[in-house]
């Protein structure tokens, strides 16, 4: 009777694992297709094409300086330059404001670190920038 047992629960065992192959086997034989109307297709298209044109990511970047000289914040960026030559730094113009902004950080967290590391530069802050090419992230 106890080899009956065995044998039985062997049985259905090997019979769990067949039933869990041919499952396994006709989940991966399906097809799906996907029926898409063409404009959406081409929305599709364009979009992605547009993005690697001009790829922009959202993140943080460092204010060091404010100004309606437009000299002034040149010459800021050619110093920052000398003292930090892997940073980037760029300006920007909002009117009236010319702005330069340094470095490229995923989250505030990571620019508030860079910012203690500067030095010269008192009033500096954290600023949120949605124009960030992802070559401008620096490596941490």
């Amino acid at each position: 009777m106890k080899k009956l047992i065995v044998q039985l629960r062997k049985w259905k065992g090997v019979a769990t694992l067949a039933s869990l192959l041919l499952l396994t086997a006709s989940a991966f034989a399906q097809e799906v297709q996907i029926n898409e109307d063409p404009k959406i297709t081409q929305l599709t298209r364009n979009w992605t094409n547009a993005n690697r044109a001009n790829p922009r990511v959202e993140g943080w970047r460092i204010q060091i300086m404010a100004t309606t000289d437009r000299q002034q914040v040149e010459d800021a960026r050619s110093r920052f330059r000398m003292q930090y030559p892997d940073v980037p730094a760029e300006w920007m113009h909002e009117k009236p404001y010319y702005k330069l902004r340094v470095g490229a950080f995923r989250s505030k967290l990571e620019a508030q670190a860079f910012l203690t590391t500067l030095a010269g530069y008192a009033g500096a802050y954290p600023a949120r920038d949605a124009e960030i090419h992802p070559r401008d992230f620096l490596e941490q």
